[in-house]
């Protein structure tokens, strides 16, 4: 599947022969079949760039389109009208709260653990004495999650590590970033725009391959994004997202400087933004090593997991398992 970014302005997108051709001052770049298309992200700063994504939203592909003053809007495809394939199954087992709980179980631990791994990776020695005691309290919250006697209490185990967990990643940017008192938390604006990505990523697997959205085992209550993706998003944003957003600010690829105030919030200049978003596509593509299916890229250990859940929504597996990072 292929990701459309426009950028340049005086690019032209043109539907022929169920391809769409993309082309740059009236001369013809590339052509893509429709059906191969996963998404497509728009840099709008330029009048025709609003064309491009009517264009997109027509043939039901999802848009990241940025506005001229850097605010990003989401419009994710709602899929087809038809039932998922495993709907009937997936509404099934969602009834079977044993099933529910060790689902959502196991997303927690991932969470948990791979944050865990994050900091142990991303921190360098000296490591903070507020770092190391977010991970202490990290392991405390995996060992007791065996003690969680419902998805509530899960969730709040969740919340809980995730709130100190964040804390613990604002300690790991370089100090010109953490001597600044403008407002300006780097690692939340980034990691919106990535999770962003990521969700609708996420979304193309899971329809692609079957699943309905509107069901899930942790984020069975979401509004923001369809429960199903946050209950996937939940084991990838820190291993992909969050990894790539401190690399891109401990290397200050990107810098203070990056960000600019429009209105009431704080952006990415357009050059940054360009930049995140070609680190985004390397992002997918580095290889990771997975627990099951070896050495693979993030971008395939997307599909992998969702064929894990789906062995575990037919019962062909036992427990769902998730990613989890090497530590």
């Amino acid at each position: 599947m292929t990701t459309i970014y426009v950028a340049q302005p005086q690019t032209e997108l043109k539907i022929q022969s169920r391809q769409l051709q993309v082309f740059h001052q009236q001369r013809f770049c590339f052509s893509v079949p429709l059906n191969r298309i996963s998404q497509m992200v728009i840099l709008g700063q330029q009048p025709w760039s609003r064309k491009a994504a009517n264009l997109a939203l027509s043939l039901h592909i999802p848009v990241l389109y940025f506005e001229p003053d850097g605010r990003c809007v989401e419009y994710l495809n709602p899929g087809n009208l038809e039932s998922a394939k495993y709907l009937k199954v997936q509404m099934e087992r969602a009834q079977n709260l044993d099933f529910s709980h060790s689902v959502a179980e196991s997303l927690v631990r991932a969470k948990l653990h791979n944050s865990k791994i994050l900091l142990l990776q991303l921190s360098h020695d000296p490591r903070p004495a507020t770092v190391q005691q977010v991970l202490n309290l990290l392991q405390r919250l995996i060992d007791d999650l065996p003690l969680a006697s419902s998805v509530v209490v899960l969730k709040s185990y969740e919340s809980t590590g995730s709130a100190f967990y964040r804390a613990a990643l604002s300690r790991l940017l370089p100090e010109e970033f953490r001597n600044r008192n403008l407002g300006l938390n780097p690692i939340q604006r980034l990691s919106n725009l990535g999770t962003a990505l990521l969700s609708q990523r996420i979304q193309s697997v899971l329809q692609s391959m079957g699943l309905d959205l509107e069901i899930a085992n942790l984020h069975f209550d979401a509004v923001t994004r369809p429960p199903l993706v946050c209950d996937f998003l939940s084991e990838f944003q820190g291993a992909i997202v969050d990894r790539m957003v401190i690399e891109l600010l401990q290397s200050r690829q990107i810098a203070p400087d990056d960000f600019i105030w429009v209105g009431q919030g704080i952006f990415l200049q357009p050059s940054a933004l360009e930049r995140f978003i070609q680190h985004w596509d390397a992002m997918l593509s580095s290889r990771v090593e997975h627990l099951y299916a070896g050495e693979i890229s993030y971008q395939q250990c997307l599909k992998v997991q969702v064929q894990e859940y789906i062995a575990c929504l037919l019962e062909d597996q036992t427990f769902y398992r998730p990613m989890l990072l090497k530590g």
